[in-house]
């Protein structure tokens, strides 16, 4: 079997995107974590996810059968279909999204898309405390560029009157010069 993840505006023919549509509509609503919908298409269940609208998602480094690493999103929304289950395309799958030998594992999760377990590239590590946060978000630091954290981490311990990286109420330097 063959499965594309993507946006299934680009594979979906166009005269039948409306019918495809009116279904994810009809089942809308369905979690409060980014499932969209789950709709019976051609046959096959399908998942419909959404991550707040249009982008591109980057998974570099995941094996994929037409080696793209990344899929696009025009239509707000995404999802993992079996394309044996779809007699024509409106657009060549193997360009437009990832292509895989086995169903992958898609799902989205406090706004991180995942494919089998891996998040999507957006995604950085804290370096103080390793929680996962939004690359755009990044790490914060201080103004002196000496103290580093995420949102759910980060404290400046620079000292208030030289402002150097110390402990700010007991500054070894700030000592050493009295």
């Amino acid at each position: 079997m063959t499965y594309y993840l993507g946006d299934p505006c680009y594979i979906i023919p166009d005269d039948e995107w409306d019918e495809f549509c009116q279904l994810t509509f009809q089942h809308n609503g369905r979690s409060g974590n980014h499932l969209d919908s789950i709709i019976n298409w051609r046959g096959q269940e399908i998942e419909i996810w959404s991550n707040g609208g249009d982008g591109t998602w980057s998974f570099y480094g995941l094996k994929t059968k037409n080696n793209v690493q990344e899929f696009g999103v025009d239509a707000g929304i995404f999802c993992v279909i079996d394309l044996e289950m779809l007699p024509r395309f409106e657009s060549d799958p193997a360009i437009m999204g990832m292509i895989f030998e086995d169903e992958p594992d898609l799902y989205v999760e406090d706004g991180i898309v995942y494919i089998n377990g891996v998040h999507d590239d957006s995604m950085q590590n804290c370096y103080e405390c390793g929680n996962l946060v939004h690359s755009y978000h990044g790490v914060w630091s201080c103004d002196t560029g000496n103290c580093e954290g995420c949102e759910e981490c980060f404290e400046c311990n620079c000292c208030n009157e030289c402002g150097r990286a110390d402990e700010k109420d007991d500054c070894s330097y700030c000592e050493e010069e009295e």
